[in-house]
Protein backbone atom coordinates (compact mmCIF):
# COMPACT_ATOMS: atom_id res chain seq x y z
CA UNK A 1 0.00 0.00 0.00
CA UNK A 2 0.85 3.41 -0.68
CA UNK A 3 2.79 5.86 2.36
CA UNK A 4 0.85 8.66 3.29
CA UNK A 5 3.09 11.76 2.99
CA UNK A 6 4.65 13.06 5.98
CA UNK A 7 2.12 16.21 5.65
CA UNK A 8 -1.01 15.29 5.53
CA UNK A 9 -3.82 15.63 7.36
CA UNK A 10 -7.20 14.35 7.67
CA UNK A 11 -8.30 17.33 9.42
CA UNK A 12 -6.68 19.99 7.55
CA UNK A 13 -7.79 18.17 4.50
CA UNK A 14 -11.62 18.24 5.50
CA UNK A 15 -11.21 22.22 6.21
CA UNK A 16 -9.27 22.90 2.62
CA UNK A 17 -12.47 20.82 0.84
CA UNK A 18 -14.72 22.61 2.82
CA UNK A 19 -13.06 25.84 1.82
CA UNK A 20 -12.76 25.21 -1.80
CA UNK A 21 -16.61 24.17 -1.83
CA UNK A 22 -17.57 27.19 -0.72
CA UNK A 23 -19.24 26.34 2.86
CA UNK A 24 -17.26 28.87 4.93
CA UNK A 25 -19.61 28.38 7.67
CA UNK A 26 -18.58 24.58 8.02
CA UNK A 27 -14.73 25.31 7.51
CA UNK A 28 -14.90 28.28 10.18
CA UNK A 29 -16.54 25.50 12.48
CA UNK A 30 -14.10 22.71 11.78
CA UNK A 31 -11.45 24.57 12.32
CA UNK A 32 -12.57 26.23 15.72
CA UNK A 33 -13.17 22.89 16.68
CA UNK A 34 -9.85 21.80 16.00
CA UNK A 35 -8.17 24.87 18.05
CA UNK A 36 -10.71 24.69 20.70
CA UNK A 37 -10.09 21.01 21.14
CA UNK A 38 -6.48 21.69 21.60
CA UNK A 39 -6.31 18.58 18.98
CA UNK A 40 -4.80 21.01 15.75
CA UNK A 41 -1.73 19.45 13.74
CA UNK A 42 0.69 21.56 12.66
CA UNK A 43 -0.85 21.96 9.44
CA UNK A 44 -4.28 22.78 10.47
CA UNK A 45 -3.06 25.35 12.84
CA UNK A 46 -1.19 26.94 9.75
CA UNK A 47 -4.44 26.67 7.88
CA UNK A 48 -6.05 28.38 10.71
CA UNK A 49 -3.33 31.38 10.02
CA UNK A 50 -3.75 31.56 6.61
CA UNK A 51 -7.81 31.49 6.30
CA UNK A 52 -8.21 34.10 9.89
CA UNK A 53 -5.04 36.56 8.52
CA UNK A 54 -6.93 39.93 7.32
CA UNK A 55 -6.10 40.29 3.85
CA UNK A 56 -3.39 43.63 3.56
CA UNK A 57 -4.79 46.86 1.61
CA UNK A 58 -3.05 48.35 -0.95
CA UNK A 59 -0.25 50.49 -0.19
CA UNK A 60 -1.30 54.01 -1.15
CA UNK A 61 -4.14 55.99 -2.10
CA UNK A 62 -6.57 54.54 -4.13
CA UNK A 63 -6.42 56.14 -7.60
CA UNK A 64 -8.80 58.64 -8.63
CA UNK A 65 -10.58 59.87 -11.90
CA UNK A 66 -8.47 63.28 -13.63
CA UNK A 67 -10.03 66.54 -12.46
CA UNK A 68 -12.89 67.53 -14.75
CA UNK A 69 -13.17 64.59 -17.13
CA UNK A 70 -16.50 64.40 -17.88
CA UNK A 71 -16.44 68.37 -18.92
CA UNK A 72 -12.91 67.70 -20.80
CA UNK A 73 -14.33 64.50 -22.47
CA UNK A 74 -17.21 66.11 -23.81
CA UNK A 75 -16.08 69.21 -24.85
CA UNK A 76 -13.06 67.16 -26.82
CA UNK A 77 -15.21 65.35 -28.51
CA UNK A 78 -17.81 68.05 -29.64
CA UNK A 79 -14.27 70.29 -30.96
CA UNK A 80 -13.53 66.99 -33.02
CA UNK A 81 -16.75 66.82 -34.32
CA UNK A 82 -16.88 70.57 -35.38
CA UNK A 83 -13.47 69.75 -37.09
CA UNK A 84 -10.92 70.89 -34.55
CA UNK A 85 -7.28 69.44 -35.13
CA UNK A 86 -6.60 67.08 -32.41
CA UNK A 87 -3.49 68.94 -31.15
CA UNK A 88 -5.32 72.14 -31.16
CA UNK A 89 -8.23 70.59 -29.43
CA UNK A 90 -5.48 69.79 -26.42
CA UNK A 91 -4.16 72.99 -26.52
CA UNK A 92 -7.24 74.76 -25.98
CA UNK A 93 -8.65 72.31 -23.07
CA UNK A 94 -4.94 73.05 -22.24
CA UNK A 95 -5.35 76.81 -21.77
CA UNK A 96 -9.44 76.89 -20.56
CA UNK A 97 -8.83 74.07 -17.86
CA UNK A 98 -5.88 74.85 -16.79
CA UNK A 99 -3.95 71.38 -16.76
CA UNK A 100 -1.32 70.39 -18.82
CA UNK A 101 -1.82 68.43 -22.33
CA UNK A 102 -0.84 65.35 -20.83
CA UNK A 103 -3.51 65.51 -18.18
CA UNK A 104 -6.00 66.57 -20.77
CA UNK A 105 -4.81 62.77 -22.76
CA UNK A 106 -5.03 60.87 -19.58
CA UNK A 107 -8.66 62.62 -19.13
CA UNK A 108 -9.98 62.07 -22.39
CA UNK A 109 -8.53 58.44 -21.61
CA UNK A 110 -10.61 58.02 -19.05
CA UNK A 111 -13.92 59.44 -20.87
CA UNK A 112 -13.54 56.52 -23.68
CA UNK A 113 -13.02 53.70 -20.89
CA UNK A 114 -15.67 55.25 -18.89
CA UNK A 115 -18.46 55.92 -22.07
CA UNK A 116 -17.08 52.24 -23.60
CA UNK A 117 -18.23 50.84 -19.78
CA UNK A 118 -21.19 52.44 -20.13
CA UNK A 119 -22.36 51.34 -23.63
CA UNK A 120 -20.97 47.91 -22.55
CA UNK A 121 -23.29 47.86 -20.11
CA UNK A 122 -26.24 49.56 -21.23
CA UNK A 123 -26.26 47.75 -24.47
CA UNK A 124 -29.16 44.85 -25.46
Amino acid sequence: MARIPGGFSSQAFAIECAIHEGRDGDARNLLFRALAAGQADPQTQRLAARYFDPKKKPRGRPKSAPAYWFDIGTEFYSMRGRGVKYEDALRKLSEDFGRSETNIRTAIAYYDESKAAHDEATAE
